[in-house]
């Protein structure tokens, strides 16, 4: 018999104490398995329950605040209805509408849905300049043709000069391929609202005609808590400027996961889900998240240029005022759009 010798590789006290002491100081904090399996924060488990697809979702966290919902009371949990109970002294039930918070494990309705692939419509139509007509659909999600959906394929022949003639593919299917339907779970966080104020003047005794100038202030109905709700198709906003866009919403939105919807085969566009549909889940964010608004920038107070001469008994002063109002106005303008006013904030993940 002949004996090998095997080397193992080791590692002395020292090495070990400091590697262990290196990693303990860079643990934000002791994690204890307590389950089968880790689910992290923003967890979607969809379920067909009394008739209509809700959804749970694991509380995720914005600033460590959990974000509340709208549910229905009978999808509450009871400490949400105690909650109520104790802050109103009315108890909810049935259809009544609550605010329920992410950890007391509410069930959310999915509300209403979008149509992908065929049969549904189209998002944009462009036209060119040989009056051709192109439409775009949203793109089926590559995982779910191996189920057979299929692209929406709308082929318009001609131009609108001479007339357009609208073909439909896939004809000759003998079966209809599965319907595809989706919902996006979206974050919502109330923030500083911007506006243009307006003041209007005399260009003769003031002048100017039009000043500009941004003010910043709380929304009408700001929420404490973060948000979350359901949308049938989020479109994200891009960073608003007050002067391109001046209906400010005051709030700030996040795109946390869409649920997809798939029906079997041969079930037409225009029904409603039932348990015979399945889910699926696509999750945007994983982790807590903290939100922080825009800075606001200093507010500095414009002062239209002004010529006092007191000549020909302030007569004067009038005409100048008149000549000078356009170049006030323009000048407030352009102050207001030099400064940086971006107003979105933003999300990062912690």
């Amino acid at each position: 018999m002949i004996a090998r010798q095997v080397n193992v590789p080791t590692l002395n006290p020292a090495s070990w104490n400091e590697l262990v002491e290196t990693l303990s100081r860079r643990l934000p904090m002791r994690c204890v398995r307590t389950g089968s399996r880790w689910t992290h924060p923003w967890l979607i488990s969809p379920e067909y329950v009394d008739g209509q697809w809700t959804f749970q979702i694991d509380p995720g966290f914005v600033n460590g605040i959990d974000p509340e919902v709208a549910t229905l009371a009978s999808f509450a949990d009871q400490r949400t209805l105690d909650r109520i109970d104790e802050e109103t002294g009315n108890r909810p039930t049935g259809g009544e509408t609550v605010d329920a918070w992410l950890t007391e494990r509410p069930r959310i309705r999915f509300g209403a849905t979008r149509l992908i692939g065929k049969g549904a419509p189209a998002e944009e139509a462009e036209i060119a300049e040989d009056g051709s007509v192109t439409v775009k659909f949203e793109g089926v999600p590559e995982f779910f043709y191996q189920f057979g959906v299929t692209m929406e394929n709308v082929v318009f022949t001609g131009n609108l000069d001479s007339g357009i003639q609208l073909v439909e593919n896939d004809t000759a299917r003998k079966d209809t391929p599965p319907v595809l339907r989706a919902v996006d779970v979206v974050l919502s966080v109330d923030r500083l609202t911007a506006q243009i104020d307006i003041y209007r003047g005399n260009s003769l005794l003031d002048g100017f005609e039009t000043l500009y100038s941004i003010a910043y202030g709380q929304p009408a109905f700001r929420k404490e808590r973060p948000t979350l709700v359901t949308d049938a198709k989020y479109i994200q906003r891009p960073d608003s400027y007050v002067l391109e866009d001046r209906a400010d919403t005051g709030v700030d939105t996040l795109k946390i996961a869409t649920i997809y919807l798939l029906s079997p085969k041969n079930t037409g566009s225009d029904e409603v889900p039932d348990g015979t549909w399945r889910a699926f889940v696509r999750h945007d964010v994983f982790w807590n998240v903290a939100h922080a608004s825009a800075s606001i920038p200093k507010i500095l107070p414009f002062e239209p240029i002004r010529l006092r001469t007191g000549l020909f008994a302030g007569l004067a002063d009038s005409i100048f005022g008149g000549l000078l109002a356009p170049l006030n106005d323009n000048l407030s303008l352009a102050t207001a759009l030099l400064r940086d006013n971006r107003i979105s904030g933003r999300f990062w993940s912690l």
